[in-house]
């Protein structure tokens, strides 16, 4: 049965980890709604209503009893691994486990995303499931009978990862003692280690928790190094220097820290339109450029059009002169037209035909410049001039036929 219990865990851990998982990343400056955290909260609180109509047959039949596992191991046990973390014995253990699952698990979802949050807080409850009922099959035999009830065990390991992802935010101990996240998680693992300590060498029916709660913890800083945390989290603070440093005006600070950043990243093109902003206030132009035009291929591969859009009006505020390849001149005049910035696009598709002429990019420049005019900015005279330059430019052209149908659609619009 422990074999059992052992696929489990791997089965959860294989759907923490797979690439198939709908899982949307955090993106800078936004949050989720707490949506499992709150489901979570909600189930534990059921749970306990259920527990006070027949607490006794409930904490049996879902609570994790080692000795059912001794005397009878079925594959009906096997749901108590993560049942038990839904029950509590009182009210003011069920007030604590919330509380805290309320603190720290928004936060935690919020970083990982609801479905890897889940699967982390399961398969941490199991972990802590495995280890209370080993540890009492070996060593505790006394407490064979004592169920393990509560969402502790999943809780600490929910808080291995808080630590590891915002080690150095500020938190508050006892109402006034403000520590950082990961010295205040130190001081309560050192306070659980040693009541589990205390609590094996005497023997007590609580043994075992403390236990599992140490098992949880270590389960969830573990678990971090595969999900990227602490990258996510150093991430995260350099920004947050970056953006103290700009609000001290201290540029040079800030553009140091988002280069590190980029370097780390080179296809966050909001870093790379950020550091272009901060190097036109340093006056570096010519890195600002490199900067916008990176930001501006990466956007533009991305399909984000309207982030395109802003930078290229931000570049075309900001320098004297924009100089793209060609290639993506055209990209980045689609994405113009795509969200109605139809004099950007014209401007774009004019200087691509002037600056590359008789190449492939300016001949299909030309062609949609024609179109832009005909069929959104509604200049038949326009499109007529740029058609009849088109097919004097390249009359064998691939696309001669349909400029010439272009050509006369325009035409005859004019005329009406």
């Amino acid at each position: 049965m422990l074999g059992l219990a052992l696929l489990l865990l791997i089965a959860l851990l294989a759907l923490l980890f797979t690439p198939l998982l709908p899982v949307q990343r955090r993106r800078a400056g936004r949050t989720r709604f707490p949506v499992v955290t709150l489901a979570l909260i909600v189930g534990c609180l059921a749970a306990f209503v259920l527990q006070q109509n027949t607490p006794d047959r409930l904490t049996a039949q879902w609570g994790l009893v080692p000795v059912y596992w001794q005397q009878a191991p079925s594959l009906a046990l096997l749901p108590t691994l993560l049942s038990y973390a839904f029950l509590h014995h009182d009210p003011l253990h069920l007030l604590i486990n919330l509380l805290t699952l309320y603190v720290i698990g928004g936060h935690v979802e919020d970083a990982l995303g609801g479905a890897r949050y889940l699967l982390a807080y399961l398969s941490a409850a199991l972990v802590a499931g495995l280890s209370h009922l080993g540890l009492t099959l070996v060593a505790f035999p006394a407490q064979l009978g004592v169920p393990l009830l509560g969402a502790s065990g999943a809780l600490f390991g929910i808080l291995g990862l808080f630590t590891l992802r915002f080690w150095r935010t500020p938190v508050r101990l006892l109402g006034t003692l403000v520590v950082s996240a990961a010295v205040a998680s130190g001081l309560i693992m050192v306070l659980q280690l040693f009541l589990a300590v205390r609590a094996l060498t005497q023997g007590g029916t609580d043994n075992v928790a403390y236990t599992a709660h140490i098992v949880g913890f270590l389960y969830g800083v573990t678990l971090s190094f595969p999900l990227r945390v602490l990258e996510q989290s150093k991430r995260a603070y350099v920004i947050e220097d970056a953006e103290a440093a700009l609000a001290k005006g201290d540029l040079l600070t800030a553009a140091r820290s988002y280069r590190e950043l980029l370097v780390r990243s080179p296809h966050d093109a909001g870093l790379a339109h950020t550091l272009a902003l901060i190097c036109i206030r340093l006056g570096q132009e010519e890195s600002a450029h490199r900067y916008f035009t990176e930001a501006l291929d990466t956007f533009s591969r991305q399909s984000n059009s309207p982030a395109v859009a802003r930078v290229y009006s931000d570049a075309l505020a900001c320098l004297p002169q924009v100089s793209l390849p060609s290639r993506l001149q055209l990209r980045v005049a689609s994405a113009c037209e795509e969200v109605g910035q139809y004099p950007l696009a014209q401007q774009i598709l004019a200087g691509l035909c002037r600056d590359f002429p008789h190449t492939a990019d300016a001949e299909l420049g030309l062609l949609r410049l024609g179109k832009l005019h005909l069929q959104r900015l509604g200049q038949r005279e326009n499109a007529t001039a740029i058609f009849t330059e088109f097919l004097r430019l390249y009359p064998t052209s691939e696309w001669a036929n349909h400029v010439r149908g272009l050509l006369g659609e325009a035409q005859n619009d004019h005329a009406h």
